[in-house]
């Protein structure tokens, strides 16, 4: 009977895994990249933060660029959006440009922004503990993740400015990290079911 549940779930398994577009030799290889980039990011966190930001500005300033151009190019006389268009692709140009001309600053409210979630996340963690406590349910888990939330946002604003330089980049490798994990794992789980042709 056991034996039989297994192979079901094995065989099921092996179909919702079939789904995936790429073989587990691509898994396992992005896997390990991801791994290796993750590192790297750990070890270089402040170097990823800046190019993170870098690419973010850029990302924002194109989108002004390619904003302007079809509103330039647009040939309607009646369309009334034309100065609006024109005007939000100049916002975004400039705050490309800012972003830009003075990275750290930008690295510096966003660093402020993620601080500020942090709190509210584990604010809200803590109350719901609270919330559970009183209905006799398991609260000690969402009371000590809300207490880590405190704790990281404590730690990222008694470092500041400082944190600003990593927290962004640390937050990105970690990421990876796990993302590379995550494939590395399911590559090898795809690889197993070939080699038992499940």
């Amino acid at each position: 009977m056991n034996d039989n549940t297994n192979e079901k779930t094995e065989s099921s398994t092996y179909v919702v895994l079939q789904e995936l577009p790429i073989n587990w030799k691509w898994m396992i290889f992005l896997g390990i990249l991801m791994l290796i980039l993750g590192t790297v990011g750990l070890i270089a966190s402040g170097f990823l933060t800046l190019t993170s930001i870098l690419m973010f500005g850029g990302f924002i300033f194109a989108g002004g660029i390619m904003q302007m151009i079809h509103a330039i190019v647009t040939k309607e006389k009646e369309w009334s959006g034309k100065i609006q268009h024109i005007l939000i692709a100049l916002l975004y140009i400039a705050a490309g440009l800012i972003i830009f001309w003075d990275p750290f600053s930008t690295s510096l409210i966003l660093t402020i922004i993620l601080a500020s979630l942090f709190a509210v996340i584990g604010a809200t963690k803590i109350w719901y503990a609270f919330y559970c406590k009183r209905h006799d349910w398991k609260w000690l888990l969402p009371a000590f993740s809300g207490l880590l939330n405190m704790i990281l946002t404590a730690i990222i604003v008694v470092t500041l400015p400082e944190s600003a330089m990593w927290l962004i980049g640390l937050l990105i490798a970690i990421e990876m990290l796990f993302s590379g994990w995550f494939l590395l794992f399911l590559g090898l789980r795809v690889k197993n079911l070939d080699n038992n042709g499940v």
